[in-house]
């Protein structure tokens, strides 16, 4: 199921794993993972010169986000707080984080509002279906020859 994707559980690294190896290496393995999904996301919505404004901006606000995340748990990782100091950073970590995912979510909305039915089928797709497991089910297996049809089963 998780092929060779390591953060699927596949391959010879595992991402989900509980923790284990090093943070940088688990980043650079989602980025990694985040690309490849983003590469795949384009080849199905066959975007068009007109749209291609709107796409950088809807992959540079996703980037900062999880750029601004993965420097929020570093800053949190290995800390010598008290109880009410821990709660307080994670409050701090969550507002940050909704900050970033609201100006996600402007992006993608800037990038819906160029695409044609049929892109939005296919973006909707992508992002709402579920599979078994986080991550399943929304594209991370097939390649992006394959055609984009908003009514693929294995997607």
């Amino acid at each position: 199921m998780g092929g060779d994707c390591p953060m699927m559980g596949g391959g010879s690294g595992r991402m989900m794993d509980g923790g284990r190896g090093h943070p940088g290496q688990r980043h650079a393995m989602m980025q990694q993972y985040h690309a490849e999904r983003m590469e795949l996301l384009a080849a199905r919505l066959k975007l068009k010169p007109e749209q291609e404004a709107a796409w950088k901006g809807f992959l540079a606000a996703q980037d900062a986000h999880h750029q601004a995340k993965f420097k929020g748990r570093q800053e949190m990782r290995d800390k010598d707080e008290t109880a009410l100091e821990h709660f307080q950073e994670r409050t701090q970590f969550m507002e940050q984080n909704l900050a970033g995912m609201k100006a996600l979510t402007k992006s993608a909305e800037d990038l819906y509002a160029t695409l044609d039915p049929t892109q939005k089928q296919v973006m909707d797709k992508f992002f709402t279906e579920r599979g078994q497991r986080r991550g399943q089910g929304r594209g991370a297996a097939q390649s992006a020859d394959a055609p984009a049809q908003p009514g693929d089963k294995d997607d």
